[in-house]
């Protein structure tokens, strides 16, 4: 069962497509936004006309959503992978934000983005993952994810267990970022941001702590320009952005690159509309989006 409970699931690398997606929201139109009166000014004489400006730089600030840190605000999608049958199965995912919580000795935004119950053998299985955010000074901090195991046997079963036996197990494992991945959300295309960090893996089973393992990692976010892209929701205009994680140092480093498009315009603003990597991507087919 602890096999079970730890393995991957399928479809992991969308999952931290949309992970990542998800945790670098950030400011930018849609979602509602705050208004505020003007004071009225004596009418003066009409200006000359001004010379003409130039375009608005296709900067990466409208593509993400200040409503995405916001308690209340939910996110739910399905998305297809580009060329596979169209029977397959699709990937589902939600995102509901709360409020804030402690991690890693801060206190970010969390995002409930699973919550499940499933029955394992004689035992029910709750799982909740989170992700932990945060908006600061047009940056978008990410601190890390955990996972909650709770496992409860069922009482009729648990009557014939010798007395004292455990009826309950409690899991969390987190993976934090110290100190946060910190990225700007307004980029201009071809604009790099890079930064150093270490990850650090913990896990307690019932109060009971486990050894600490600790990774050196650089995180380095590539915002490469504005596309349009075409889905099943309809035609917008987009930023694409890469995201590679380096984990370790010298030979033995792995890492892993994302590219992901969020919405620069329509009522999905700020959310993933496709995301892959060399291998694969997927392509978001529904959506509903209710930002508070």
């Amino acid at each position: 069962m602890k096999n079970t409970v730890l393995n991957n699931m399928p479809r992991a690398r969308l999952l931290a497509i949309a992970a990542a997606a998800a945790a670098i929201s950030a400011c930018g139109g849609g979602g509602g936004g705050g208004g505020g009166g003007f004071p009225i000014l004596p009418i003066a004489p009409a200006p000359a006309p001004a010379p003409p400006s130039e375009p608005a730089a296709d900067n990466s600030a409208p593509c993400f959503n200040e409503a995405d840190f916001r308690e209340g605000t939910s996110v739910e999608f399905e998305a297809a992978k580009v060329g596979a049958d169209a029977a397959a199965e699709p990937f589902h995912r939600k995102s509901v934000t709360e409020k804030r919580e402690a991690f890693a000795g801060a206190n970010p935004i969390s995002a409930n983005v699973e919550s499940s119950t499933v029955r394992i053998m004689r035992a029910l299985q709750s799982t909740v993952k989170k992700e932990y955010k945060d908006l600061v000074g047009g940056n978008i901090l990410l601190y890390g994810k955990s996972t909650t195991y709770t496992q409860t046997i069922d009482p009729d079963f648990a009557a014939t267990l010798p007395p004292g036996f455990p009826t309950d197990k409690l899991i969390f494992v987190s993976q934090a970022y110290e100190p946060p991945f910190t990225f700007p959300v307004d980029m201009k295309p071809g604009q790099v941001a890079s930064q150093k960090s270490t990850v650090t893996k913990t896990k307690v089973v019932d109060g009971r702590s486990d050894p600490a393992t600790s990774f050196a990692a650089t995180g380095e976010l590539t915002y490469v320009g504005r596309e349009k892209l075409t889905t099943a929701l309809g035609t917008f205009d987009t930023c694409k952005l890469s995201l590679k994680i380096t984990v370790g140092a010298s030979v033995i480093s792995t890492d892993a690159t994302r590219e992901f498009w969020l919405a620069a315009e329509g009522p999905y603003q700020g959310q993933l509309l496709k995301g892959g990597d060399t291998k694969s991507s997927w392509l978001v087919t529904k959506m509903t989006y209710a930002p508070k």
